[in-house]
């Protein structure tokens, strides 16, 4: 009987994994022939070595029409004096020395920075991030379309051989799965704000982060959960569309940041809710049951198959999107995202004072 149940979890499981690994079949690049006017937006407090890579890299973008704001949140380092010297006509930015009450100060920032933007769409990136390609904001601007509000794109972490590095590219692979997946569907959910692009004229037509000002996080899959449909959304895959941000270091750091991101879930639609909890669900209890299976005659071989069907599924799906993830160590890190991720969503749920920087 418990065999039983486990092999149903490891079935169902699998069910959703193939799914979504065929979302990512339909997916087709498309290049766009016009080239609107593009602000690339970004929230920056106290960035200065950051910003000293992202910027030259987005002033190499092959891309006519663009200007990049930097939203300067309270810095009291040195980036306001950096932007100052490049003196260049691309780059603008908004400084910021107050956060009204009721605003979340990210939130606070874009939308400072979004009020200067003179660009016809929004392209929003963080300070910590480096586009892997020059051709970033033509592949961003690629598969736009008449009644195209919204395009969602993938921001892989940087590797760097640690474990920790390893099992954030996967969780963060996941995660891209997941929304890319059910935006194929018709089902957008959420994105990523390192690397989403939004028409300025909806974002104001739908007020922007005005419903939801004062939660931290949310800038991102709020804003999607609220306005994203069938209709007006369409994702961006291939490694030139990636923009690759840096991982935290520690495992203390990633709790924090995940409980962060997972804070703003209750928010969600019921029925986003429910499926992802589900999947959570499943994938935990069949991880958890293999330690009451480990001695039935069929164990390895049920087991063998789960691993080889999700080994193809990631590797079909990572190959579209332009990224990769370590096999070897798949065992591994499918066992501990399956652990973790219910742990950090009650803990997220439980925390109260959640800040996006002090």
């Amino acid at each position: 009987m418990i065999f039983t149940l486990w092999v149903a979890f490891g079935l169902y499981h699998l069910a959703f994994t193939l799914i979504f690994a065929l979302a990512f079949s339909k997916y087709r690049h498309a290049e766009n022939e016009r080239s609107p006017a593009i602000s690339v937006v970004i929230a920056a407090r106290n960035e200065l070595k950051n910003l000293k890579q992202l910027i030259p890299a987005l002033l190499q973008q092959d891309y006519m029409d663009f200007e990049v704001i930097v939203a300067l949140d309270r810095c009291t380092d040195e980036s306001k004096k950096y932007l100052k010297a490049l003196a260049h006509p691309k780059v603008k930015s908004v400084e910021i020395s107050e956060v009204p009450t009721g605003w979340n100060p990210k939130k606070y920032a874009l939308t400072s920075a979004i009020d200067t933007a003179s660009g016809e769409w929004l392209v929003l990136t963080d300070a910590d991030c480096v586009p892997l390609s020059n051709q970033w904001l033509k592949n961003v601007t690629g598969n736009m379309k008449d009644g195209t509000e919204i395009i969602l794109g993938v921001s892989p972490y940087r590797a760097h051989g640690t474990f920790l590095s390893h099992f954030i590219r996967f969780e963060s692979f996941m995660t891209a799965f997941s929304y890319i997946s059910k935006a194929h569907y018709g089902r957008p959910y959420m994105g990523v704000g390192r690397n989403m692009a939004i028409r300025k004229s909806f974002f104001h037509k739908v007020g922007g982060y005005l419903p939801f000002k004062s939660i931290t996080g949310g800038d991102d899959d709020l804003f999607i959960q609220k306005n994203a449909t069938t209709t007006n959304t369409r994702v961006v895959l291939g490694r030139e569309s990636l923009m690759e941000t840096e991982p935290e270091q520690t495992w203390k750091a990633y709790f924090h940041q995940k409980v962060r991101h997972l804070s703003v879930g209750h928010f969600y639609k019921k029925s986003d809710q429910l499926i992802l909890g589900l999947n959570h669900g499943v994938h935990f209890l069949f991880v958890t049951g293999c330690l009451f299976n480990t001695t039935h005659s069929f164990f390895w071989p049920t087991l063998l198959f789960y691993l080889f069907i999700k080994f193809m599924s990631y590797r079909f799906a990572a190959g579209k999107i332009g990224t990769s993830i370590n096999y070897l160590l798949l065992p591994l890190v499918d066992m501990l995202y399956a652990l973790l991720t219910p742990v950090i969503a009650l803990r997220s749920k439980l925390v109260k004072d959640i800040k996006w920087k002090n």
